[in-house]
């Protein structure tokens, strides 16, 4: 079952998080198909970055804890705050999904 990563990150980390862009790319690519999604939160301007979310496939919560504390923004101390929690499928591209 998918664990869901869930990050805010501090104001005011813009510079720190575009050098480190390339980076994180690199470390989500790190994790193949068990990253079943990832992709920013916007403010309200839809532009400013304030956090991310990413969909960690594996059985081990463990291991979705390592992978969002080896994130380069993680380590570089962009993040404010991640949770960490389990994920269930039910409603996908507008279907209920049964387990």
């Amino acid at each position: 079952m998918p664990y869901l990563i869930y990050a805010i990150d501090f104001d005011g980390k813009d510079v720190i998080r575009e050098s480190l862009r390339e980076a994180h790319r690199t470390h989500l690519r790190s994790a193949g198909n068990r990253l079943l999604a990832s992709g920013a939160l916007l403010a309200e301007d839809r532009k400013t970055v304030i956090g991310g979310i990413s969909l960690f496939d594996t059985e081990i919560r463990e291991e979705a804890e390592r992978f969002a504390a080896t994130d380069p923004f993680a380590m570089a101390g962009i993040r404010r705050e991640t949770h960490i929690s389990y994920w269930r499928k039910r409603w996908w591209d507008g279907e209920f999904k049964k387990d």
